[in-house]
Order: structure tokens, then sequence, then C-alpha cells
């Protein structure tokens, strides 16, 4: 069962745990997010980690609250280290989803295709493709 880390930034929480529960339910798919992983007191940067090191796929949230965030955001921190992870194994493992029209794919990700589920119909279009990716 493929382990899918999900980063987003704060702003977009409410869709990302959207998505979490509609990766849920194709029943094959585990789910890393925040909200769900961390606990008052733990070490978040440590529990981010973990996080990254064991998915086998991660999902960086596109939104125009994305593209504001500054470099040193955690959603930032948390795609660079994915990158990296992505780098070393020499695997594509990231998949952009576009949760909200507006905000631009990050420059290190190139020209890498993403899941448009920003609008209700690319939803029920594109969910059915992002989970058939995160399955590859």
């Amino acid at each position: 069962m493929p382990l899918v880390f999900i980063s987003y930034a704060s702003d977009d929480e409410a869709k990302a745990v959207k998505l979490a529960r509609a990766l849920r339910r194709a029943k094959d798919i585990d789910v890393w997010i925040d909200i769900e992983q961390i606990e008052p007191a733990d070490d978040f940067l440590d529990k981010m980690t973990d996080g990254i090191k064991r998915a086998d796929k991660f999902i960086v949230c596109l939104s125009p609250a994305f593209t504001s965030r500054p470099p040193t955001s955690w959603v930032r921190r948390e795609l660079k280290q994915a990158i990296v992870k992505e780098v070393k194994s020499g695997q594509l493992s990231i998949i952009p989803v576009r949760l909200l029209k507006g905000g631009e794919i990050p420059d290190e990700l190139g020209t890498r295709a993403y899941a448009d589920l920003s609008t209700r119909k690319r939803w029920k279009r594109n969910l059915p493709r992002l989970i058939k990716a995160i399955r590859k």
C-alpha cells in the first residue's frame, strides 16, 4: 500500500483534508498529513522529515497561498526535502496537485504535469487519474 505525504499551505488545509479523505477511500492508499500525524509537543521537523522519508509519493498542493509562501515556509521546506529524496532515489515521486485556480508551478518542478482538482468538474475527472499515478 503506497504511503502518500500531502504538503499544503495552511490556508488550504480544508481542501488538503478533503483530498486525504478521497485518497483513503481508494482503500489501498495510506496518507500522511500533518494535522493527523503531529501531536502537541512533537518535534515538527522530525515528524515531517520522517513522513517524507517513508512516503512513496509526495503530493504538493498548489494554490495562490502556496505561491505566496516564502522559501523558508514549511510547505516550501517540505518540497525541498522531497526534491532531494527524488534526486537521490532517481524515481519520480512528487505529484503536483492544483487545489485552487491561480498560483504557479514552482520552478523546481519544471514542466511536470499536475492533477487539476480546482473545480468540481475537474476533481471528478482528475481524481481517478491522480489515484492511478499514485499506484504506479
